[in-house]
């Protein structure tokens, strides 16, 4: 427990050479000159008068002149099938866009039609190359190598591309609409062979990239459309033939795992944002989804504290939570900021706990969700009554009426599950789900779409195949690692609520940084965590409560702090006896990297990479408070025109607030984007991971 799997990080990537340019009959030459001056298409007229009679003569010159004319027909429909091949590329090609806006949007209905489209123009210019001849007097010529020549063999195999795309979009738009059901209402079968058309067809799109990235640098010389249609597909040839095939990897474990003739485990996390932990929220409560044959036969849903109650192991827990218990459990075990780390943890402790252990269940992955989509999917589904509670749950009232129910309810007693509601309200709600109408559908895809975005949903799997396909897509939470050579900043910050009540539900969070880079390459950032506490006139204590919070800020290895202000004095650590306890290796690792510093009052370390800062940052009920923090680059930037520089914000999955974000160019440099030397970035809706590319320019 605790350590980590080995990743078979795959280096499969063709090796795909451009292919050698070809010595044409006639080089650089308008298309009618190429007609006109073919070598050996010439008749040596004194020869043949010399050698037969003026009658031959004319009949010779007769057939000569025929077959000028139908040379001059081919050219024609040969010009008229290159202006009609380009002009479609040209369109197809300004068409991109808005494809790929629809393709990241996952508007599988418009990708279809637009896909439909394009096929279809697709097909009637090779249909009109086919009947124009161009083939047949291609290879009457030997011009199959020329770039005329190659018009036809491309058509062929980016019209299957096309159609084969198409296929994929059509099955990827009714997965969309139809796979929940699917998977809740005995639909395995028909969910296993969607899949597996998905597979087949990406293998061949596989093989028709590779295809028709060989053949797309004839299309160069032909017009600027076709040109820029060709260096499009040179620069995504490699990126696109890797997300291929880890897609087809995706597919493969995914496939071979809804098709085991046995039970197979999914572990559903229930994250309360109201109380953070650094993966998200406090998980009180968790969801055992099994699936046979892809189908979901059953859902048991159960308090994490009855797991840690049968849990045998005894784990020294996070130094930050020694004051709230001597013992770590799986409520606590997503104390890690990368996912994938704590969705291990978690698993591997309720797998060890009797509850599981007893039966041999392993979890094949894990699944994490802010309390928050359950809101969003009671608002489509419409009010739940719960009748065992006298309650009907909305959207407004569902998490604080759960919360009362855990907190102070019925079923807090001696003996009995606080957490039993959830037990109740989780069939019903799959249940539900499986009836949902058209429109509905698509308001819950669009409703996952948001909260995937914001980091609301993660995944996390253990076969290496479906977990490199989720993190290769951002959907599975993991910290961002930075290339070796990077040039730009990062910033994380993680929250973590330690007996703080349920206070996080009234905490908004604004964090502004501010950088500047110097003349010499440095960065020197200035960074504000402002937290506004809103509860003070709530009726429940855990909303009154002040909120007791321990923060790290994650920054580019080698960071140098400066200042720190405005944190709170560290707790006292418990004295307790940990002789016969086991002490976690990730845990290990990372509190090893820490040094308290008196200066601060504050730890000083690093984690995944990075430098980091740790400081308790308590607010209180109806106050505001605020972080300030000012620190140094490690490492100069190469200042140059042109300069590339990217900075990437990693957001913490359950935190609400905002986040601004300025920059200051080096003397004489301009950012290009904002054409000024200050770039500046807001959003109250900050995204799983903010990626900002910006471009130095030297100013005039």
């Amino acid at each position: 427990m605790g350590s980590f799997p080995i990743k078979n990080v795959s280096k499969k990537l063709y090796d795909v050479k451009a292919p050698r340019k070809k010595k044409y009959l006639i080089e650089n030459r308008a298309l009618p000159a190429k007609w006109q001056t073919i070598p050996n298409f010439q008749i040596p007229v004194r020869r043949l008068a010399d050698r037969f009679d003026r009658k031959m003569l004319q009949k010779s010159g007769t057939i000569f002149l025929a077959g000028i004319f139908i040379l001059l027909i081919y050219a024609i429909n040969i010009l008229d099938f290159k202006k009609d091949a380009t002009e479609s590329f040209g369109s197809l090609y300004r068409n991109k866009d808005a494809l790929k806006e629809a393709v990241f949007n996952f508007e599988s209905a418009e990708v279809v039609q637009s896909l439909a489209d394009a096929n279809q123009e697709i097909k009637s210019i090779y249909s009109r190359a086919k009947n124009s001849g161009l083939l047949n007097l291609s290879q009457f010529f030997g011009l199959t190598g020329s770039q005329i020549g190659q018009i036809p063999e491309t058509l062929e195999n980016l019209s299957a591309l096309s159609e084969t795309g198409l296929a994929v979009a059509q099955d990827l738009d009714y997965l969309k609409n139809n796979g929940l059901h699917l998977l809740i209402d005995g639909g395995g079968a028909d969910l296993t062979a969607a899949l597996k058309r998905i597979k087949d067809n990406l293998s061949e799109i596989e093989k028709l990239n590779t295809k028709f990235k060989n053949q797309a640098p004839t299309l160069k010389g032909l017009s600027p459309e076709l040109a820029s249609l060709a260096a499009a597909i040179d620069k995504n040839y490699i990126p696109a033939s890797l997300h291929l095939y880890r897609a087809n990897d995706f597919l493969d474990s995914l496939i071979n795992l809804l098709e085991q003739p046995d039970d197979q485990h999914i572990l559903l996390l229930f994250q309360n944002p109201s109380e953070m932990r650094p993966a998200g929220g406090f998980i009180g409560s968790f969801g055992d989804l099994i699936i046979n044959k892809g189908n979901l036969e059953d859902v048991k849903v159960d308090d994490i504290y009855n797991a840690d109650r049968q849990l045998g192991i005894k784990l020294v827990p996070p130094r930050e939570l020694q004051g709230l218990t001597k013992d770590w459990g799986a409520r606590d075990a997503n104390w890690f900021f990368d996912f994938p780390t704590s969705a291990r943890q978690v698993s591997d402790l309720l797998e060890s706990s009797d509850l599981f252990s007893q039966r041999l269940i392993h979890f094949q992955g894990v699944i994490a969700i802010n309390t928050n989509v359950l809101g969003s999917v009671i608002e489509i589904l419409g009010p739940i009554e719960l009748s065992d509670y006298n309650l009907v749950l909305n959207q407004q009232n569902f998490l604080q009426e759960i919360q009362y129910e855990v907190e102070a309810g019925r079923d807090k007693k001696p003996g009995q599950n606080p957490k039993r509601i959830l037990s109740v309200l989780t069939p019903i709600i799959f249940e539900r789900l499986g009836q949902l109408s058209d429109q509905q559908k698509q308001a819950l895809v669009s409703k996952f779409q948001e909260h995937i975005s914001q980091k609301d949903i993660m995944f996390y799997f253990q076969d290496w195949k479906l977990q490199n396909f989720l993190e290769s897509i951002g959907v599975a939470g993991e910290v961002f690692q930075l290339p070796e050579k990077y040039t730009g900043d990062y910033l994380a910050v993680v929250n973590a609520n330690i007996a703080g009540g349920k206070t996080d539900f009234f905490v908004n969070q604004r964090i502004y940084l501010e950088s500047r880079i110097s003349s010499n390459g440095l960065i020197t950032n200035r960074l504000s965590i402002q937290r506004t506490h809103s509860g003070e006139d709530e009726k429940e204590w855990w909303y009154r409560a002040a909120n007791k919070n321990y923060l790290k800020v994650l920054t580019p290895p080698g960071t140098t702090l400066v200042s720190l202000s405005g944190n709170s004095a560290p707790k006292t650590k418990p004295n307790y006896d940990y002789a016969k306890y086991h002490y976690d290796e990730d845990l290990k690792a990372i509190e090893n990297n820490y040094k308290f510093s008196e200066r601060f009052n504050a730890w000083l370390g690093g984690e995944y990479g990075k430098s980091s800062f740790a400081a308790w940052f308590n607010v209180p009920a109806g106050e505001s408070r605020e972080l300030a923090l000012l620190y140094r680059s490690g490492r100069k930037l190469n200042l140059k025109n042109g300069l590339e520089y990217t900075f990437v914000f990693d957001k913490q999955s359950g935190v609400n607030g905002s986040l601004e974000y300025s920059i200051e160019a080096p003397p004489g440099y301009i950012w290009q984007e904002s054409e000024s030397e200050i770039f500046t970035h807001k959003t109250h809706e900050v995204k799983s991971r903010e990626i900002i590319t910006l471009t130095l320019l030297k100013s005039s």
